[in-house]
């Protein structure tokens, strides 16, 4: 079964030149894309607004009748919620003024020639950008559930064995609760760092980190250097950990937490737990058989006090 294409619009002049260049452009773009062209704007700003598209090209000749038409389109891709398709100006000559106004709003432009190969790629360049801005965690910047997918069907096919760490913050709620979700973020970025930091330092660039969501993480490496990173990781962050209580919680060693009932209990500080699934070729069918190995794995991890490790020996 194929993928269906992706559509692009493009809004030109009806010229000869014009005519060749989308027609030589439509040619590179058939076998992934459907290139659809507009040269009444109503038309275009209709189809834009009520079917839109996966990318927008925009030819724009300095005249007040385009630049209206650019300002309209802004204006609806800011309003409703289309930001996120690209917008690629088309532009006879370059026009530093207009493309620094036009910056915040406006992916990429193009200076019109014959060879459409270059407009070929700053498409591709546009859609691998919006993919990465749309899988990337916002707070700490890593690469999110799309990019995780991926890494681990490859390494499933990887010849060479390598280890999926799982990590979550344990006791983390009672945290956020007490200190706020200002400092809740903070200790998640912290944590993101020490991941990396460490990674990049006993890996170099043998390695992946992912960011699930929330207080999950997941990192994944050469087999035998999986036991090394998690100590590492481990030591670190509990370096850290100190910085981010005050002296009654540390000294105490717990938290106090209160519930709705109003009965008080003691919740240990936030600590990790490192859940690791070995992984080489055939070992898995599916990502869900390791996702389920996963959970059994970080059960036993965090029936460990304090932040710890268990990696999952069974073949």
């Amino acid at each position: 079964m194929t993928s269906q294409k992706k559509p692009i619009y493009a809004f030109l002049k009806k010229n000869k030149f014009l005519k060749d260049w989308k027609n030589s452009l439509k040619n590179y773009l058939k076998d992934k894309y459907s290139l659809k062209s507009f040269y009444d704007f109503k038309k275009f700003l209709n189809a834009f607004f009520f079917n839109p598209p996966s990318l927008v090209l925009y030819y724009y000749p300095k005249n007040k009748e385009n630049k209206e038409g650019l300002e309209e389109i802004i204006k609806v891709r800011k309003s409703f919620n289309l930001i996120n398709i690209p917008l690629i100006l088309i532009l006879d000559k370059l026009e530093p003024e207009l493309l620094l106004s036009i910056a915040p709003w406006t992916d990429d432009f193009i200076i019109l020639n014959d060879d459409v190969r270059e407009t070929y790629l700053r498409i591709e360049y546009a859609f691998e950008k919006l993919n990465r801005i749309l899988d990337n965690n916002p707070l700490t910047g890593l690469p999110g559930n799309l990019s995780i997918t991926k890494t681990i069907e490859k390494v499933m096919e990887s010849l060479k064995p390598y280890a999926i760490a799982y990590i979550d913050l344990d006791n983390f709620k009672t945290y956020n609760d007490i200190y706020g979700f200002f400092q809740g973020d903070e200790m998640i970025k912290n944590l993101a760092r020490i991941m990396v930091n460490t990674l990049s330092e006993f890996s170099k660039e043998d390695y992946f980190v992912g960011h699930i969501g929330g207080d999950d993480f997941v990192f994944i490496v050469p087999l035998e250097k999986v036991e090394m990173v998690s100590k590492e990781i481990i030591k670190r962050f509990n370096l850290l950990v100190p910085s981010f209580l005050n002296k009654k919680d540390l000294e105490r060693g717990y938290f106090i937490s209160i519930n709705r009932m109003g009965e008080v209990s003691q919740i240990p500080l936030p600590s990790i737990s490192i859940a690791v699934v070995p992984i080489w070729k055939g070992k898995f069918k599916h990502i869900g058989e390791i996702s389920a190995r996963a959970a059994e794995v970080k059960r036993v991890a965090k029936s460990i006090k304090g932040s710890s490790y268990f990696i999952d020996r069974r073949k």
